[in-house]
């Protein structure tokens, strides 16, 4: 009896020791949220085109002298690489006026191979998944105002999508609340 309680508490300790295992590998691919910083958003009437940066320089500058206007954080974001993310692209279109965003390269390389858009590179890294607390980040398309919107919000993007023309297009990936 003695060796089969002795066995009990041997399993017990190693199946504990395997959860803390897993739970800490799970832990492990999720970066400090205190790394991560706004996904300042703007957007421009006159040029009907939402604005996604992370750089409040450029943001300032899109409002002081592109006509933008500040309209808060969209999220938050990694400014480099960290474990689990992917790179979000920026595009843009002169001929659109559309800025775009997406986490697939292939999607990139076709806007800017076949539609007009010139790369500029990423924007922030995001998860691919749901993953680390992070929620998604919505996206939606106006054809009649080439327009690219981005939220986290399900009735902002569903609001868009009933009464403004837009059409929904799905998650781009996964960032934290602002």
């Amino acid at each position: 009896m003695k060796a089969f309680t002795q066995l009990v508490g041997i399993v017990a300790a190693a199946t504990s020791a395997s959860a803390l295992a897993i739970r800490s590998d799970q832990d492990s691919s999720c970066a400090s949220r205190n790394r991560a910083v706004p996904l300042l958003r703007g957007y421009s009437p006159s040029a009907v085109d939402h604005f996604y940066t992370t750089s409040g320089h450029e943001m300032e500058n899109a409002v002081a002298h592109l006509g933008y206007q500040s309209e808060g954080d969209a999220g938050f974001v990694f400014p480099t690489q960290v474990r689990s993310t992917t790179p979000l692209y920026r595009a843009y279109s002169p001929g659109a006026t559309d800025h775009f965003y997406t986490a697939s390269r292939e999607e990139k390389n076709n806007a800017v191979t076949h539609l007009g858009y010139v790369d500029e590179g990423v924007a922030g890294f995001i998860y691919a998944t749901q993953i680390c607390g992070a929620a998604p980040l919505y996206r939606a398309y106006s054809p009649s105002g080439t327009d690219h919107f981005y939220t986290m919000s399900v009735d902002e993007k569903n609001y868009a999508v009933a009464h403004l023309g837009f059409v929904d297009e799905g998650i781009t990936g996964y960032i934290f609340p602002a």
